[in-house]
């Protein structure tokens, strides 16, 4: 009987250990603006298709958000957007408008800087670059 008991606390005590490791799988919306703002992030999705651009976005200190983007992997015009970002609820938000991805996303960095961020289902779906200042003069 103590035997079972304690493989039962164990087992308890090692969930409770993995949902508090995984709630620390993504950033903190603070954290992703001290990497993101006054930077410009380029991203990189893993796949072109349709409907996907290359895009620029310049993160400003009062909430801004200043881009440019093009079709995926094309030569040609880059044509610019704006938006803004917020920390709501703890997470990371962004408001893009006219189609464009918006809205509170889950984000990790690596120890080489690269920034993913993360679709509702987990996946991540885009990774980007990160540029001090704001190189393009979006």
């Amino acid at each position: 009987m103590k035997i079972k008991s304690l493989i039962a606390a164990v087992a308890t005590m090692a969930s409770l250990f993995a949902g508090a490791a995984f709630a620390d799988v993504f950033m903190k919306g603070e954290d992703v603006a001290k990497v993101v703002v006054g930077k410009t992030i380029e991203g990189q999705y893993r796949e072109c298709g349709a409907g996907r651009n290359d895009f620029a976005e310049f993160y400003s200190e009062d909430g801004k958000i200043r881009g440019h983007e093009r079709a995926c992997s094309q030569v040609g015009s880059w044509s610019k957007y704006g938006g803004t970002w917020a920390v709501k609820d703890g997470k990371f938000c962004v408001t893009l408008g006219s189609g464009r991805p918006s809205g509170c996303f889950d984000y990790q960095v690596d120890k080489d800087g690269t920034l993913r961020r993360f679709d509702a289902q987990g996946v991540a779906e885009v990774t980007f670059k990160i540029y001090d200042g704001n190189p393009d003069h979006l």
